[in-house]
């Protein structure tokens, strides 16, 4: 094959490999998105791993049109600083609203957050795994219902129903999940438990799989209440067969065998 070929395809390589496409993500600073956010952890003689192994186990996210303009927000949560709310203003630009929409996290050691609306008004409502080992009243969950939208300035305002919603266990929980068990038409919810529950882990015993577990996982039925005109949910977890303890992080839903 004559050499001026040999150039021609030299030359044709060499193109290819200078020619990039464009990049599928971009990098947005802070500066320029409004977004500060972040789940810093300060160690100190009392708060370290070694007092509590759990210490960096923490920090979730979750997206969803709190004021139904159409723009997805972003809400975080801290372990040991106030949760943030950062409404969508368009064009990449957030506004942290976190005070007055009254959603700081109640200076509870939050975890994973799942966005729902679980009163079907049409507002996105938000239910957040808190955890503690020190007082049990900080591991109650937080269910922030979503109170409506204030018409001037478009934010959101939130409420802590836990308590109305029939949510008050207090164990450590890291994450939950909505979905209609049983097949009524409503939503059920499963709470991820992890607990230390600062029992020494070289210390042996049997596995306790009769539901007596500190860290059993948690299944709620989902009853709806005309007097009150939304849900209250019911621990279910035995009848259901939810009884083994264990330490988990996350949780998917499917129809694995494909039985409805």
């Amino acid at each position: 094959m004559p050499l001026r070929y040999y150039s021609a395809i030299l030359l044709l390589l060499i193109v290819a490999c200078k020619r990039k496409d464009p990049p599928l993500f971009k990098h947005i600073a802070s500066a320029e998105s409004g977004i500060t956010f972040s789940n810093t952890i300060n160690e100190n003689e009392m708060l370290n791993m070694i007092n509590y192994q759990y210490l960096y186990n923490g920090g979730g996210v979750g997206v969803g049109d709190f004021n139904n303009d159409s723009l997805p927000d972003i809400y975080f949560t801290a372990s040991l600083q106030s949760n943030k709310l950062f409404l969508n203003k368009g064009n990449m630009k957030f506004e942290d609203i976190t005070t007055t929409a009254g959603v700081e996290g109640e200076r509870k050691w939050c975890r994973g957050v799942t966005v729902v609306d679980i009163n079907n008004d049409g507002l996105l409502d938000m239910y957040v795994a808190a955890a503690a080992w020190q007082k049990a009243e900080l591991k109650k969950d937080i269910l922030y219902v979503n109170q409506g939208v204030d018409v001037s300035t478009g934010i959101p305002r939130f409420k802590n129903m836990a308590a109305e919603y029939g949510l008050v266990d207090t164990a450590s929980t890291h994450m939950s999940a909505f979905f209609d068990y049983d097949n009524d038409g409503d939503l059920d919810l499963y709470v991820v438990v992890n607990d230390l529950n600062q029992e020494y882990p070289s210390t042996f015993r049997k596995i306790r799989n009769d539901g007596s577990g500190f860290t059993n996982d948690i299944l709620y039925r989902n009853d709806w209440s005309d007097a009150l005109q939304h849900p209250v949910f019911t621990n279910v977890s035995k009848e259901a067969g939810i009884t083994w303890e264990g330490n988990g992080l996350g949780i998917s839903i499917l129809d694995i065998n494909q039985d409805g």
